[in-house]
């Protein structure tokens, strides 16, 4: 992907394209850096020319539905006239894209006419992919769009989506979250051992995964037996109330790989060199406090680690 230093230049204006029927020209626009429109009757050069009252007469004419020339005229009349300041987007793949219009005329080929832009970009500018199902709805919902060409009224939003920027009432809603995590994390800190084990188990549970054995019951040397209901895999899970490097390395050395997928050695208070360990291998998690806070704010059982240190 091409270098660009086009943000965060403020929208002047800014688009959703369809680029071709049921997009047969995304590819070729996002690898090329262009724009393609059909508009198969009209000329090149009175569009350059922007004789504007030969091509409403060639829409008229071919178009039984007014409402609907007037809009290919206008909606041509946007792409021919927008420049660097616009943005264009459209969806291929799953994501959203985006670039702007390069200064210069629309130019014709065997496949169509179009204008060329800058690299088309799948990122916002903290390097986030804009995958469409993460996006805020008013942008998403473009994709619904039947036409080819319209105008994104949301301006303000696009320009914080592309940006990677929040808005004010996200920010807010994190500075929220943040505050229970941490509320939450002293309050994981004051359990005792067996509410400790209890909380892990509602947390993978709350997760979506099944547990299959009772505490120790079928795997002695793990707590918790879990199953991934979609895939079947399977997982273990070793809550330790303290422990640090060679606790986990004796647990894995008694881990069946072969049987089970991931083992997540949990543990209410690890020591500094186990919280800062960055050799583990692939199929080790450890879950320290901090991260079992999030987990449980994500399970909703802030109200019960409450209820526990009541």
């Amino acid at each position: 992907m091409l270098k660009r230093d086009l943000m965060p230049v403020p929208i002047h204006n800014a688009f959703y394209i369809k680029l071709g029927e049921r997009g047969r020209w995304e590819a070729d626009c996002i690898s090329n850096a262009r724009i393609r429109v059909d508009y198969p009757q009209q000329d090149v050069a009175d569009i350059n020319r922007r004789n504007w009252t030969r091509i409403k007469e060639q829409l008229d004419a071919s178009e039984t539905n007014q409402s609907v020339a007037t809009s290919d005229l206008n909606r041509l009349q946007d792409l021919t006239a927008s420049g660097p300041g616009d943005v264009w987007t459209a969806f291929h793949q799953g994501r959203l894209w985006w670039t702007r219009i390069r200064p210069g005329p629309f130019l014709q080929d065997e496949h169509s006419k179009y204008r060329r832009t800058e690299a088309w970009c799948d990122k916002a500018e903290n390097n986030k992919l804009l995958v469409a199902s993460s996006l805020p709805g008013k942008i998403a919902s473009l994709q619904a769009f039947r036409g080819t060409i319209c105008r994104v009224r949301e301006k303000a939003l696009l320009q914080r989506v592309l940006e990677g920027r929040p808005g004010e009432l996200a920010v807010r809603i994190g500075q929220q979250r943040s505050g229970l995590e941490a509320a939450v994390l002293a309050g994981i800190r004051e359990l005792h051992p067996k509410d400790f084990e209890t909380l892990v188990d509602l947390v993978f549970r709350h997760a979506g995964w099944a547990r299959t054995s009772i505490l120790g019951q079928q795997v002695k040397s793990f707590d918790l037996e879990l199953t991934e209901p979609l895939t079947g895999d399977r997982y273990v899970v070793q809550v330790k109330s303290a422990a640090g490097r060679p606790e986990l390395d004796e647990t894995l050395r008694q881990f069946p790989q072969q049987l089970y997928r991931r083992v997540f050695f949990v543990v209410h208070s690890p020591t500094p060199e186990l919280a800062a360990a960055t050799d583990l291998p692939a199929f080790v998690q450890v879950v320290d406090p901090a991260v079992l806070a999030r987990m449980a704010v994500s399970a909703g059982l802030s109200s019960w680690i409450e209820e526990k240190v009541i």
